[in-house]
């Protein structure tokens, strides 16, 4: 319960710090992630501490030997800050994967474009005027928009982010290793958000198999006492 209300709490806190004009019917790319994969996970900790944690927190990880073996530690993360650029503090990150969802996060990390308007030099499909800066365009390189019918609040139907946005200057990763990266990332997110899922998971099947055990011995238990009772009638 305290977990959920934790979310619900998060929710309504980052739902200040995100722009609200989001662009709806924008299909969601299924991120490949592996919650099992802990050589993931520990990649995508490390992408997370070089390049995520100069803006953004995981409180709720303080604790947690994954992050901390990769650096994620709470004297590193930027809690005391309050000179944010645009006056936009930027949410801490430890739910994120829970409010969004993963499909969410893996397709708003990919749907950067070049935007000569924007303060910070670049846009997102997802977050119309997001205060989120390019720092992953030098891995991804440059973006920009296929098409001068893209403008803020169009729906699209059935569109992904690659039908509108084009790769004009590859950066230091090919597609194919960017997509990767993204996923480790994501797959990070996903187990800062819930670091005991797969502890959770063994554990819910041994207690099933136990349940399966004392169903059948409750059944001949049964069977045995109404022998008795059948007898003495």
């Amino acid at each position: 319960m305290m977990r959920y209300l934790l979310v619900v709490l998060f929710f309504l806190c980052s739902s200040a710090a995100w722009p609200q004009n989001s662009v709806e019917n924008l299909v969601l790319a299924t991120a490949p992630i592996d919650q099992s994969d802990m050589n993931s996970i520990k990649r995508g900790a490390t992408f997370f501490a070089a390049n995520c944690m100069a803006c953004h927190t995981l409180v709720y990880l303080r604790y947690d030997k994954v992050a901390q073996d990769a650096g994620i530690t709470l004297d590193k993360m930027p809690i005391n800050v309050s000179n944010w650029p645009f006056g936009i503090k930027p949410p801490d990150l430890s739910l994120e994967a829970s409010i969004r969802g993963v499909d969410w996060i893996y397709t708003y990390l990919h749907s950067f474009y070049q935007d000569s308007s924007r303060p910070t030099g670049v846009n997102n499909l997802l977050i119309p005027n997001t205060a989120m800066s390019g720092i992953l365009a030098p891995y991804q390189g440059d973006q920009v928009l296929v098409t001068n019918k893209v403008s803020l609040g169009i729906l699209y139907n059935d569109t992904n982010w690659y039908d509108l946005l084009v790769l004009t200057k590859q950066g230091s990763m090919t597609p194919e290793q960017f997509d990767a990266t993204m996923a480790d990332l994501v797959n990070f997110l996903a187990y800062a958000a819930e670091p005991f899922h797969e502890e959770q998971r063994h554990l819910g099947w041994w207690v099933l198999g136990f349940l399966a055990v004392l169903f059948v011995l409750m059944y001949f238990l049964k069977k045995e006492y109404w022998k008795d009772v059948k007898k003495n009638k």
